[in-house]
């Protein structure tokens, strides 16, 4: 009966797992994380608010856009399915977290903008990375992705890389665009292949069955 139980949770696991390997929430974090690519430059002309405000409108548009691909791309190809209430409270924990994480990066990325400009230094990094750590911490324990680990010791780091090479090698913005250029483009890369990789493994209902008649003449 252990056996059978153990045997069924981890089908579980794994069936909420792929909830999230068609890549749509790497290609939603990768917009979250090119705020600090963009924002630096756009300060000048705009202001350190609003240089972080106008992603707001931004990520509403592509999670609406990302929305609609799951609902017609990706669900008539995996199905939908129907999860238990522990299940559908991890669900409803995930979006408490992304929203925090999107409030999080939005508030973070003004105040470095406010405090980095007048004092520099590594001290003001701490809370920044120690916050970001935390957050993906909790969403890859609470939602059983390891890759959100990843994600967060990258992004916790990033601030420090980006503050080196500013200091020795007199990188522009602290160094943030081009380190957070790289995380932004690593992570979109990640949820690219794993969409691409789900379309190419779970074809429409009959598609298969056309490709292998078209195949064989």
């Amino acid at each position: 009966m252990s056996e059978k139980y153990l045997s069924l949770k981890r089908a579980d696991r794994r069936i909420f797992n792929a909830s999230f390997d068609d890549g749509l929430v790497d290609i939603f974090i990768s917009s979250v994380v090119l705020m600090f690519v963009v924002a630096p430059f756009l300060s000048r002309y705009l202001g350190d608010f609003w240089s972080s405000a106008i992603f707001l409108p931004i990520w509403g548009l592509l999670f609406i856009v990302l929305r609609w691909v799951r609902i017609h791309v990706i669900n008539p190809r995996k199905g939908v399915v129907k999860y238990g209430q522990y299940r559908k409270r991890k669900l409803t924990l995930f979006s408490w977290i992304m929203l925090g994480l999107n409030i999080a990066f939005f508030l973070s990325g003004l105040a470095v903008g406010l405090v980095l400009p007048s004092s520099p230094g590594w001290m003001t990094l701490f809370p920044f990375s120690v916050m970001v750590l935390a957050m993906f911490s909790l969403a890859g324990y609470f939602l059983d992705v390891s890759r959100f680990y990843v994600y967060g010791l990258m992004l916790a780091i990033g601030p420090f890389v980006g503050e080196w090479l500013f200091q020795f090698y007199n990188a522009p913005h602290h160094g943030y665009p081009i380190i957070f250029g790289i995380y932004a483009i690593a992570i979109f890369l990640i949820g690219l292949i794993k969409l691409i990789k789900f379309l190419r493994d779970n074809p429409l209902p009959g598609e298969d069955h056309l490709q292998w008649e078209t195949s064989n003449g």
